[in-house]
């Protein structure tokens, strides 16, 4: 049956590559292949993504080199993509553009010897297992901020502008220190806060230290580094939790028996290496800042023999980013008036109990709408850039699978021709959607819950999962290029079997898959998973040079 359906399939598309694609959208002959080929299970992409930074250890030797490829050639796998510019912005390949990752401060980092060229290393191995290569481009992050090393410390003009909304913590003595989060992970240097809301206990490590707060009143200070438990959140109160400068603030002014407050709150504009995040962003409109990205990747097609590109946060850090002058500037212009309130016009934030909302101003659709309307256009540079060099290479990206969400990334990743029905998206959205740009596209599906079912078990929405956010990527893409569903090994640490689950899943409802990462296939003995599992052999749909050609006929 498998055969037949193969033959079929071979018909149908030899038929539809007589048949012109329309410049207005996706062509029929297109939606029909594409939609029969996810039923093809020989005809399935098999892609498993090397970390630059994690795999440090697996790979910062020739020999070692030689070995992981070999156990991706024994699972079948036929695209590697390796990420050879991680987030900090330093590169594990010979650049005269980008530092190397040798030169890095951050501690992590000092396995990487001195000149070790890793991607010249992975492609002579791989290529001789017929594996491909493709490099990844970690492309609008350029820094660490806890160790303030990267290109966005060198060049600080680069850096994104974050509208911050905190609140600010003030202990009995009038000292104050500003609250970075509330239920969320606390980072190097933070003060986050958790409510009873969504926490019994604070989730956060030991290195810190904690303080209780019942009716305005410290109730326990606890310095957690010497392995004291985690605090219990008070049902009439809160937690707050400190690290690294946040930990001495609350040993030098919090006591028990002290008043403490927490509501008084504050907005301001910070350059990305004070915002609470490891990522340091840099402005994405910036020419300058797109000059140098596309000179890595110039540098990278025409020095080493890749298959392909793949960009990464190619986007922006979150919803707060870009509020620069630069961007005020753009905006404006692009809507063709001022904004008198900046950045209220564009939207302010309430703080909640559980947190913080954001509140559509006046100009909110239109400033999401211009914002992924940025990120189009530097992809189709991108995508000139690669295939003006060379047509044979492959040009494609990751993004995650929560599309209702990540507009805040300023990302449409849809197809142009889906106009998605949100409140956040203005008339004109679809506009911006880049998919046809991609030979294909990767979507991490990043949910420990497989099923609908599973999502709904635990009190989230259906697409929560795999299979529901698989569905929506299938949906909005809308057969204008491959999709390649993605999954997160760490979220199954421990429960292969719903890792297989998952890995079937996304089989069944997408053009292929890609694993992420290969440390954890070291870390947890799961390439046996992947030799059973892929067992069989498969084509890449992007491999196949009729569907490609069908895929690019709508550029």
């Amino acid at each position: 049956m498998k055969k037949a359906f193969g033959v079929l399939l071979s018909l149908v598309l030899l038929m539809s590559l007589a048949v012109p694609a329309f410049a207005t959208g996706n062509d029929e002959s297109r939606h029909h292949v594409l939609q029969n080929l996810v039923k093809d299970e020989s005809k399935k992409a098999r892609i498993l993504w090397y970390d630059l930074s994690a795999n440090i250890q697996n790979l910062n030797t020739p020999e070692k080199v030689d070995t992981i490829v070999a156990k991706t050639a024994k699972a079948n796998i036929d695209t590697i993509v390796l990420d050879v510019k991680n987030y900090t912005g330093f590169v594990g390949y010979q650049s005269e553009i980008a530092p190397h990752m040798s030169t890095s401060q951050i501690p992590k980092y000092d396995g990487f010897p001195k000149g070790y060229d890793l991607l010249a290393e992975v492609i002579e191995e791989a290529h001789k297992y017929g594996i491909q290569v493709h490099a990844n481009v970690n492309v609008f992050s350029e820094g660490n901020n806890d160790y303030k090393d990267g290109p966005a410390f060198e060049h600080p003009e680069w850096q994104t502008t974050f509208y911050q909304a905190s609140r600010i913590a003030k202990s009995e003595n009038g000292s104050t220190f500003d609250i970075t989060g509330v239920n969320t992970t606390r980072g190097s240097n933070q003060l986050v806060m958790y409510t009873p809301e969504k926490y019994e206990v604070s989730p956060s490590n030991q290195w810190g230290a904690e303080v209780q707060v019942v009716d305005g009143i410290v109730t326990k200070v606890v310095d957690r580094i010497y392995g004291a438990p985690a605090v219990e959140v008070p049902e009439n109160g809160v937690v707050l939790s400190g690290h690294g400068e946040a930990r001495t603030w609350i040993l030098e002014n919090v006591h028990v028996g002290d008043q403490f407050d927490y509501s008084a709150t504050k907005t301001e504009l910070i350059p990305a290496s004070e915002y609470s995040t490891f990522s340091t962003f840099v402005n994405a409109i910036r020419d300058d800042v797109q000059t140098y990205e596309l000179s890595i990747i110039n540098e990278i097609i025409s020095n080493y023999d890749v298959d392909g590109i793949v960009l990464d946060r190619a986007r922006y850090s979150n919803v707060y980013a870009d509020f620069s002058d630069l961007s005020r500037e753009k905006f404006e212009a692009y809507i063709g008036e001022r904004v008198t309130n900046w950045p209220e016009d564009i939207f302010t934030v309430e703080f909640t109990a559980e947190g913080k909302e954001v509140v559509p101003g006046q100009y909110y659709q239109k400033w999401i709408e211009w914002r992924a309307g940025n990120i189009q256009d530097f992809f189709k540079k991108a995508e000139n850039l690669v295939h003006g060099k060379d047509p044979s290479l492959f040009f494609s990206t990751y993004v995650g699978a929560w599309y209702p969400l990540y507009y805040s990334e300023g990302v449409n990743w849809a197809s142009k021709t889906y106009q998605p029905d949100y409140e956040w998206a203005s008339p004109d959205y679809g506009k911006t959607g880049y998919a046809e740009v991609l030979d294909f596209l990767m979507t991490g599906n990043y949910f420990s819950q497989v099923t609908r079912e599973e999502a709904v078990a635990v009190g989230n929405p259906d697409w929560y999962s795999v299979e529901g956010s698989a569905d929506i990527a299938m949906d909005v893409v809308n057969e204008a290029t491959f999709v390649y569903g993605s999954l997160y090994l760490a979220q199954y640490k421990g429960d292969p079997e719903q890792f297989r689950k998952g890995l079937r899943a996304v089989m069944d409802k997408t053009h292929g898959i890609m694993l992420f990462d290969l440390v954890y296939f070291e870390q947890y003995g799961w390439w046996d998973i992947l030799y059973e599992e892929f067992a069989e052999e498969s084509q890449a749909p992007h491999q196949i040079p009729g569907l490609m050609k069908m895929v690019r006929e709508d550029k």
